[in-house]
């Protein structure tokens, strides 16, 4: 049982920038967009918007290995 929950946190750990992406940077990308008044493209929610940058640019950091 632990060598499972090991193995599965060190996969956690190793895609963690696409979690950070997508946990942290999507929503604050969201808000952002919703209090400067961004018009969305295509009638999409800010939040799919959030979502798909923060997937982006998080797997962009997960293979580059850093964010900029």
């Amino acid at each position: 049982m632990t060598d499972m929950l090991l193995a599965v946190l060190k996969w956690l750990f190793a895609i963690g920038p696409v979690l950070f992406g997508v946990a942290f940077m999507a929503p604050v990308l969201a808000e952002i967009m919703t209090a400067s008044g961004f018009t969305q493209p295509f009638g999409l929610s800010p939040v799919i918007i959030g979502l798909a940058a923060g997937l982006i640019w998080g797997t962009y950091a997960l293979v580059r290995g850093r964010w900029i």
